[in-house]
């Protein structure tokens, strides 16, 4: 479906791996486990988005920080490793402290020009608050809109009907962007326009839904959009 730019009002970004650059959970990851590091990572953030559609299956829900301390604990498990609750508690505050790569807040600022924007995540509020607050972008935003509103995880439709009551605007006048192929897929199967952040290798997941553009990161978007 192309993108009738013209048509768009408003403008909903995933948090992580596309506003949120998680790298800096990797450096602490090899400063508190070594060579250990890269194995649980992988562990860890496999567990964490599995752990979110398993709880939404099966109504059990819990908030999105409790949900990646579960999964940092099997990580560690599975990889045989130990580690004290001051560790776990080091790691975990990252998510407080992660830093928006680099083009973000100029991308940012460059499209609330035109557009009302907001996040669209499955972290819970308190995570994606200090998030914001610790890069400066609580004047870029509209609203920080979260998951814990319906107790339910993306990719459920009711998520992503959250930007419409958010953002103001019907699907039809709204783009939602994210580096998730998961995450785009299910936007786009709400019926959003989308637009894959391709940040890192990988392939477009084969759900019968595409984005409507791809871009590498926020300014190649904002080039496309203004």
């Amino acid at each position: 479906m192309a993108l009738k730019t013209d048509e768009i009002k408003g403008i909903a970004f995933d948090a992580y791996g596309t506003l949120f650059n998680i790298a800096s959970i990797d450096f602490l990851l090899e400063q508190v486990f070594d060579d250990r590091a890269r194995q649980i990572a992988a562990y860890w953030r496999r567990k964490q988005l599995e752990y979110t559609w398993l709880r939404t299956l099966m109504g059990q829900y819990k908030d999105f920080y409790d949900i990646t301390r579960d999964a940092l604990y099997y990580a560690l498990e599975a990889t045989n490793t130990s580690a004290t609750e001051a560790q776990v508690a080091e790691v975990m505050q990252q998510y407080y402290h992660l830093d928006v790569y680099p083009e973000v807040k100029t991308a940012l600022a460059q499209l609330r020009e035109k557009y009302r924007l907001a996040i669209l995540s499955n972290a819970n509020p308190s995570l994606l608050e200090k998030a914001v607050a610790h890069n400066g972008l609580e004047e870029l935003l509209d609203a920080i809109i979260s998951a814990d509103q319906i107790h339910q995880y993306k990719p459920v439709p009711g998520i992503y009907r959250l930007a419409e009551e958010g953002l103001g605007f019907p699907a039809k006048n709204l783009l939602f962007a994210s580096s998730n192929t998961w995450d785009v897929a299910g936007a786009t199967a709400f019926g959003l326009h989308t637009v894959w952040i391709h940040r890192k290798r990988s392939v477009m997941e084969r759900l019968d839904v595409k984005p409507a553009i791809t871009a590498s990161n926020l300014s190649e978007l904002a080039e496309m959009l203004l």
